[in-house]
């Protein structure tokens, strides 16, 4: 009995070798992405190549607010503000102070970091609509703040950002224009390079920041803060650290903003880029990655590309429609373009195991079940 008792109960080994393979499918797609985002400045005419670098400014922007919504649960609704501090920062510091351009840049987002740290603070104590709410007014009052120090930002008429240029009538201020040290690329398309390169650095750190310890204590906080707690977790830290890395990452958006439009207006930061932000991060998908970015370009298709072309009577119903097609989508996808993708991943690897596991039920994979005939006579009662 002992015996027929371990042979029915041992293991029977796969005959299939284990082996770790290569994302093959993300290999490719990650190489046709890459190719079609090298080649498409090259083809595109320059007015197209700035909208495409103002894409990148709100995918910058919508993946700091990824972080902060997505996998930390902390809702904001300001990160139209910070997009405007680091904006204004990076034209003042350029333009009154001369730092030079991409130090302006690396300074605009210590800036918000530290703004984002100062708002971050009452999310310590309150939290969901009522953060929402306190977002919100930051980013409503941040027009006003703007025209009312007109001295220092220009009021309603904006700001250029202008550094002095020699000419032949001297040194004039002009507004600063990034040109290639290759003479074969027009500035336009230095332009796109430079912030593609850019954004790609956000997004890798982005990916790495969520990947890390740190990346699982922001979901532990979003889950259960009382859980996180209890396993270690500061849960305090954690949540201001992530609000100021996340309105660092908005500033660095408004820096590439100014850049791209080489001016500022406080009309340009409304409570409607904030609404804009998180259109990029519920499209693309919350808490992936990748999703902000494929939000942040489906808004702009929708917005430059489709929009201009829809007939002249529909041009004032433009938000209506954006509006349904959000609705559409939400009940189609309620995880963003990401986690439709993800489920049909899910569904297709399923029938593949249901069909794995069909054809491996054949009937030399049957054990054969011992008789109630000889286990009785092989009993010590027999």
């Amino acid at each position: 009995m002992s015996e027929l008792t371990a042979a029915t109960s041992e293991p029977h080994p796969d005959p299939r070798p284990r082996s770790r393979r290569l994302p093959i499918g993300r290999i490719v797609a990650a190489s046709i992405v890459g190719v079609v985002l090298v080649g498409l400045p090259l083809e595109s005419p320059p007015f197209r190549n700035e909208q495409f670098v103002g894409w990148m400014a709100i995918a910058i922007a919508a993946s700091g607010l990824n972080l902060l919504t997505g996998y930390n649960g902390q809702i904001s609704v300001g990160h139209g503000a910070l997009y405007g501090i680091g904006a204004y920062s990076v034209a003042l510091l350029i333009t009154d102070v001369g730092v030079p351009v991409w130090i302006a840049v690396a300074l605009a987002g210590v800036i918000c970091f530290v703004v984002g740290v100062a708002i971050g603070l009452p999310a310590l104590r309150i939290k969901g609509l009522y953060l929402a709410l306190v977002t919100l007014a930051v980013a409503t009052l941040f027009p006003l703040l703007v025209e009312q120090f007109s001295s220092v930002t220009g009021g309603g008429s904006g700001l250029s950002i202008t550094s002095p240029q020699e000419t032949a009538r001297g040194v004039v201020d002009r507004p600063i224009q990034l040109t290639s040290p290759f003479g074969a690329l027009a500035p336009d398309q230095w332009k796109y390079y430079v912030f593609l390169a850019l954004t790609v650095v956000v997004f890798v750190v982005t990916r790495n920041i969520v990947r890390s310890r740190t990346g699982r204590s922001l979901v532990a906080v979003r889950d259960n803060e009382t859980a996180a707690e209890v396993s270690g977790i500061h849960v305090a830290r954690v949540k201001i650290l992530t609000f100021g890395v996340s309105a660092a990452m908005a500033g660095v958006g408004g820096a590439v903003f100014a850049l791209n439009n080489v001016r500022v207006n406080p009309s340009s930061f409304t409570i409607a880029v904030s609404i804009y932000f998180l259109i990029a991060v519920v499209v693309g998908g919350a808490a992936s990655v990748i999703g902000p970015a494929i939000g942040a370009v489906a808004y702009g298709v929708f917005v430059d590309v489709v929009s201009p072309e829809l007939p002249e009577r529909l041009q004032p119903a433009t938000p209506v429609i954006l509006g349904g097609l959000l609705i559409v989508l939400m009940l189609v996808a309620p995880g963003g373009i990401v986690g439709w993708w993800r489920m049909l991943v899910a569904k297709r690897a399923a029938r593949r195991g249901a069909g794995a596991a069909a054809d491996g039920a054949g009937p030399a994979s049957v054990t054969r079940k011992p008789s109630s005939r000889s286990t009785d006579a092989r009993s010590p009662e027999a």
